[in-house]
């Protein structure tokens, strides 16, 4: 459940970023419930492993991107293009079933 909670963590940080509303960094871990040090490790894991744009404007006193940025964490039904469609073998695009996508 740890993770859960890392994730949860993660998106309100992206949340606070992207309004610009983070504050400075004490004031940032206090509103995530988190250590200064663990703070600046999710920073470090956003800006190294995800590539996001992060950094921190002195003049706002926040974090933010540098340019417009889209974080997700969720997953999202993909549509069946024409070509996917012929592959499915039974079932349709709307079905709740799993399709199952064959080689030809």
């Amino acid at each position: 459940m740890k993770h859960l909670v890392d994730l949860e963590k993660l998106d309100r940080l992206d949340n606070l970023i992207r309004r610009k509303a983070t504050g400075c960094p004490d004031e940032l871990a206090d509103r995530l419930e988190m250590s200064r040090s663990t703070l600046f490790e999710f920073i470090s894991f956003l800006r190294d492993v995800m590539e996001a744009p992060i950094h921190y404007n002195k003049f706002i006193q926040s974090y933010t991107y540098k340019y417009p940025t889209k974080f997700h964490l969720n997953f999202e039904r993909e549509k069946l293009n024409e070509t996917m469609m012929y592959a499915v073998q039974g079932g349709d695009e709307s079905s709740d079933n799993d399709l199952v996508l064959c080689q030809r």
